[in-house]
């Protein structure tokens, strides 16, 4: 029996039935479309490519079934009904809100199968592939999206950014380096070009381009702090405080400025004041984003260096509740502990932070001096003992071997350029040494230095191996003689140059009676030990009294003026730099009468040679002011002339090393600018 054929009229009623399905759809009305549909179906309709589609949008937003509806979507039947712009308005669009990722990547797939040639749907596409990580799928359309529209800023602002999420950082850069003009138009999307030229650490290229942005034109606070982190990564310092502050002013305040900002003021080290407004800066930006974990750190690292312990750590205690890894964190809220007297603290944070880190020597002798200074003496003893016996068993069998096996260290050691670009500019003006021969030779003369103290510290067995590199000591002792024949001691005053561990053996050998203020730990049981006034698990005022006591007792009292263990130490200005300076030694000399010397060892072919200069005596009736500033004003000339020397003689690291800043280059950023030829700078 044949099949009835339906009438117009059916059909007519079907149609209507499948046009209310879509309308009903448009409206949001999903189970009311879904019945429409089944009526038209019923009535005997065949749906169309649209009423198909439209269905299998109901049934993804009812939830119905909507992994089968999307199964549904081929790009045939996509093109037939074209409800591209519906698709991504109703499925696309709440399915990104609400979560719901991997279906919407399966939908955008769709419709990128069945308009290729459309940017925005790959654009879409990319960016939820990225947030469900799949990089390389992401990477893919981004770029595809960005041949269909080659001068669209967005899109190749967002190839460059997956790269960057997906770890592709050279390959970001590259990309940002090759569409830089791009960047330079568009500062609206400049933010992706900046941060990809700044984590390949490419500072120059990516300064010059913050530089011609106007930072208050940026679309938001996190493209403004880009600027401010280019500018201040190439030592401009002021032009990113400029356009840092300039940002402020139209109203871009938020955490990742004010942080950026904080740090540029930190770093400028021409402002009196750079301190306090970071502090400034610091305090609103927590209060914008207290969650932040870093913008924590730095604000409680500042207010300790300010000397307001107390509000560092409370501060720094959230930091650490934030991330409770975060060793760095730790040790700075251990040392504002320390310095408000609470030292079982201290401890049990350092014990923590030495577990955390326990291949870190630096965190160990941390530890052992907390635990030794709030009471717990056993435990910094024995985990002194085991310390020391690991690192001696680092140490080659002789002296001379360690020694000869520096030049494969050399290029290894990571000593910061600032540091390195001060001392190459402080030589003595007739050097003709070539800067790669000079800093091979300074970075041979720093593991040389920290040998010599793992060497006095470790092989306490083989100590006069290390003696063999000291010349000749006559010349030494005739000069200190006079100085112990008064009976008042002898200030010996000191900086972070040179083999400076040299000295524990000098004054040893010649039988002078010596103490060192030192940061070895008390609990140390090396063979100088009993010489040493232990900064690490002593108040100040503890090892005032010790080095009074000694100096009274004839002794000599070696101290490094220019080494001070409190962050908020203060600081003097120095060879265009500012470098801790304290002047305990030009008081204790005047206090008690004692004479005072300035001693540095030094390298001379090969040998350890001694540098003695007498510092000036008390006139009688000098006022202790005016003797303090004259001692000042001649130990820093012998300093200034030390380190015009040798560069193995420089040390690098400790002391007057440790405030280092590189020179602000915002005098000059102009004129470099426009040698790189970029258009967006004038």
């Amino acid at each position: 029996m044949d099949k009835p054929t339906l009438g117009p009229q059916c059909d007519a009623k079907g149609a209507a039935l499948f046009d209310a399905c879509k309308s009903l759809v448009r409206k949001g009305e999903w189970n009311a479309a879904l019945a429409a549909y089944a009526s038209a179906v019923e009535a005997g309709a065949t749906p169309d490519a649209a009423a198909r589609v439209y269905r299998a949008i109901a049934q993804m937003r009812s939830g119905s079934d909507a992994a089968a509806a999307i199964t549904t979507l081929d790009a045939s039947l996509l093109r037939e009904a074209d409800a591209r712009i519906d698709l991504k308005r109703l499925v696309v669009s709440p399915l990104v809100r609400d979560g719901a990722l991997s279906s919407a990547a399966a939908v955008l797939h769709a419709l990128v199968d069945a308009w290729p040639r459309f940017a925005d749907e790959r654009r879409m596409l990319a960016s939820v592939l990225g947030r469900l990580r799949r990089w390389d799928e992401a990477v893919t359309h981004a770029d595809a999206a960005a041949l269909i529209e080659p001068d669209a800023p967005a899109v190749r602002a967002a190839c460059i950014q997956l790269r960057l999420q997906a770890g592709r950082v050279d390959e970001a850069a590259e990309l940002a380096r090759a569409t830089i003009d791009m960047a330079c138009a568009h500062s609206d999307h400049a933010h992706a070009w900046l941060t990809a030229l700044t984590r390949a650490r490419q500072t120059d290229l990516a300064a010059h381009l913050a530089s011609g942005l106007d930072a208050a034109a940026l679309p938001d606070d996190r493209a403004a702090a880009a600027v401010v982190q280019a500018l201040a990564n190439d030592n401009r310092i002021e032009h990113a405080i400029n356009a840092g502050e300039a940002a402020l002013r139209a109203g871009l305040d938020g955490a990742a400025l004010r942080s950026q900002l904080g740090q540029a003021h930190l770093a400028n080290a021409s402002s009196d004041g750079g301190h306090a407004r970071a502090l400034e800066h610091f305090a609103r930006g927590v209060a914008l984003s207290p969650q932040d974990m870093r913008l924590m750190t730095l604000y409680g690292e500042t207010l300790l260096r300010a000397g307001r312990h107390e509000d560092a750590i409370a501060h720094l205690q959230t930091a650490c509740e934030l991330g409770p890894d975060l060793a760095h964190t730790r040790m700075l809220l251990a040392r504002a502990l320390r310095y408000t007297g609470r030292h079982a603290e201290a401890a049990d944070h350092l014990v923590t932070l030495a577990s955390q880190r326990p291949d870190d020597e630096g965190a160990q002798r941390l530890t052992i001096a907390a635990l030794s200074q709030a009471g717990r003496k056993d435990e910094a003893s024995e985990l002194y003992r085991r310390r020391l016996g690991a690192r001696r068993d680092r140490l080659p069998r002789s002296f001379a071997q360690a020694l000869a096996q520096l030049d494969d260290r050399i290029e290894k050691i990571s000593i910061p350029k600032e540091r390195l670009d001060w001392a190459w500019a402080l030589r003595a003006p007739d050097d003709t040494m070539s800067r790669e021969r000079w800093e091979r030779a300074a970075r041979w003369g720093h593991l040389a230095d920290h040998l010599m103290l793992e060497w006095l510290e470790c092989r306490d067995d083989a100590i006069e191996e290390a003696m063999i590199i000291l010349d000749d000591l006559d010349e030494t002792e005739r000069r200190f003689a006079p100085l112990l024949a008064k009976g008042k001691g002898v200030v010996v005053a000191t900086a972070h140059v040179g083999p400076m561990y040299a000295g524990l053996m000098v004054l040893e050998l010649l039988g002078i009676p010596s103490r060192w203020v030192a940061s070895m730990p008390g609990v140390a049981t090396a063979h100088y030990a009993s010489a040493l006034i232990s900064t690490a698990d002593q108040t100040e005022a503890q090892v005032a009294r010790q080095c009074f006591r000694a100096l009274q007792s004839g002794f000599a009292v070696c101290i490094a003026v220019d080494g001070a263990p409190n962050p908020a130490a203060p600081r003097i200005p120095f060879a265009g730099q500012e470098i801790t300076y304290s002047s305990f030694a030009a008081r204790a000399a005047h206090r008690l009468g004692s004479p005072s010397v300035f001693y540095a060892p030094r390298w001379r072919d090969g040998k350890i040679v001694q540098t003695l200069e007498v510092l000036p005596a008390v006139e009688p009736g000098e006022d202790v002011e005016a003797y303090a500033l004259r001692w000042q004003e001649a130990y820093l000339g012998h300093v200034r002339a030390y380190l015009a020397g040798a560069p193995e003689d420089l040390r690098l690291s400790g002391g007057l090393w440790r405030h280092v800043r590189p020179v602000d280059r915002s005098a000059h950023a102009t004129r470099d600018a426009r040698d790189q030829d970029l258009p967006c700078i004038n």
